[in-house]
């Protein structure tokens, strides 16, 4: 067996055995969500208003008990009219990979989490359509209203940094709903 083969070997067995561990505390392994609501940012000048629709598709497996790591990818739209620090008709894209800790309680959970990501501003820059990508940060809180056995309602605030040149901190409110598998 080759060094390569051996490596990939060891990596799934270690894949299986950590899956293992937290399929035995929970009731399912992973989690796929979408959820949408209503972003704004903080550090603009002008208007700070939070009325911008935003959209956030989520994919989460248990490592651990009440441990979670999750991917979000979502976009918030800016309005048209509104200028986002030099920028019109402005677009937020980011893709962050959080670890989440879960608080259990008998029909929901709620949580925190922190993670790191990639952030995309797309807009009209004044000459054109133009883009600026950044790395960037989450903090946020989740909860997790258990509808039925493999569905159920969550709701978050999310807090992002992007270290972008001008418009970095970012907020959001978010609700839709998750499937357990």
């Amino acid at each position: 067996m080759s060094r390569t083969s051996r490596f990939w070997a060891v990596l799934l067995v270690a894949a299986g055995l950590d899956g293992g561990v937290a399929w035995g505390q929970e009731s399912y392994l992973f989690t796929a969500s979408l959820a949408g609501g209503l972003a704004g940012a903080f550090d603009v000048d002008g208007s700070r208003s939070f009325d911008h629709p935003t959209l956030q598709a989520g994919f989460g497996m248990f490592t651990n008990d009440r441990t979670l790591t999750v991917v979000r990818a979502g976009r918030i739209a800016f309005d048209p009219e509104q200028e986002l620090a030099g920028w019109r008709d402005a677009e937020l894209d980011y893709v962050n990979v959080a670890g989440e800790y879960r608080f259990r309680q008998a029909a929901y959970d709620y949580g925190v989490f922190l993670g790191l990501g990639a952030y995309r501003l797309r807009g009209d820059g004044g000459f054109g359509d133009d883009e600026e990508t950044a790395l960037g940060a989450v903090l946020g809180f989740t909860g997790d209203f258990d509808l039925t056995r493999r569905l159920s309602l969550i709701v978050e605030l999310d807090l992002h940094y992007a270290f972008f040149d001008d418009a970095n901190l970012y907020g959001a409110g978010l609700a839709g709903l998750a499937v357990h598998f």
